[in-house]
């Protein structure tokens, strides 16, 4: 098989989306490009989500099925099907989002230019549960690092996760996703940047969905879990670090960590933020500041809530 026609295998993770889920399945058979295995993940919904893919299937495509009994979350699910995954490239995408036509046509495109290049990524658009156009990921001239991207993402997050596409050789090289952690992109990138090279396709090949009560919008919640976990990969990072230029650039990261960990009252974790901190002589009047906050225990999250949800209303016109 040559690379033109690469298997592709996509890892569509479902938890209770019923609504959106066959949208999702037709966004896949209706790829420009046909070499496609498809493996699917319940992760024990509780609302008719596997009835809505089982009948989608009888009418359409295969798809290889995995029902979980109980609900383990995104990283163990995804690494249940990454063991039995057959293509070159691996696509994780969750069923609530939509990818366009011509997603996997490109992206494989994108690979051919170099044997060096391990993570594709593109442009994305945001929808809302009735698929009404949002807004789009990237600003305009927004400037988008390739290649080493490894200080630029322990600066920043800036990839659109759900618009990647991964050789699968890097997946098994790294062991999968940290079945430790809480959500797996930042720790993802952290560690695949750090010895593979990403590529950037300047076109929206995927349809984000905004949803109330999503994945992403833990973060702001009171004692979530997902803060402890960008702990953990921050504390990685570190050990991963070579430079003092990639030091410097953990520190960015760390001091906004540690403002997060103070608004959603993550007390704990900004004690080991701080030690972080403390390691890479990162401390300023900043950081002072909120040790403080985090000493006192000041209770900020139903005000940050507040803030973060004007942000989005202005930011999609809600």
């Amino acid at each position: 098989m040559t690379e033109k026609f690469s298997l592709v295998t996509i890892i569509a993770l479902c938890y209770n989306h019923e609504r959106f889920i066959e949208e999702c399945l037709q966004s896949i058979v209706s790829q420009t490009y046909s070499n496609i295995e498809l493996i699917v993940v319940d992760d024990f919904s509780t609302d008719k989500s596997r009835e809505k893919m089982v009948a989608f299937s009888q009418k359409k495509i295969f798809i290889e099925w995995i029902f979980n009994k109980n609900n383990i979350g995104n990283c163990r699910s995804f690494n249940q099907a990454l063991k039995i995954a057959r293509g070159k490239y691996i696509i994780d995408l969750s069923t609530d989002d939509v990818l366009k036509p011509n997603s996997i046509e490109e992206q494989v495109k994108k690979f051919k230019e170099s044997n060096r290049i391990g993570i594709v990524f593109s442009d994305a658009e945001y929808i809302d549960e009735y698929s009404n156009w949002l807004g789009i990921f990237y600003k305009k001239n927004q400037r988008i690092p390739e290649g080493n991207i490894y200080e630029d993402i322990l600066k920043k997050s800036f990839v659109m996760a759900s618009s990647m596409m991964i050789r699968k050789s890097i997946l098994d090289k790294l062991g999968g996703y940290d079945e430790d952690l809480t959500y797996e992109d930042f720790d993802f990138w952290v560690r695949s940047s750090r010895i593979y090279e990403y590529a950037y396709v300047s076109q929206i090949l995927v349809q984000q969905r905004i949803l109330n009560g999503s994945h992403s919008t833990k973060f702001t919640q009171k004692h979530n879990l997902l803060t402890p976990s960008t702990v953990k990969v921050c504390q990685k990072a570190l050990l991963l670090n070579e430079t003092e230029s990639e030091n410097q650039a953990l520190i960015v990261r760390l001091k906004v960590v540690l403002r997060q960990c103070v608004f959603t009252e993550n007390y704990d974790s900004g004690k080991q933020v701080l030690l972080l901190l403390n390691k890479l002589k990162g401390h300023s009047w900043d950081t002072r500041f909120f040790q403080l906050l985090n000493a006192t225990k000041v209770p900020l999250n139903c005000l940050y809530f507040r803030y973060i949800a004007i942000r989005k209303h202005i930011r999609f016109k809600w």
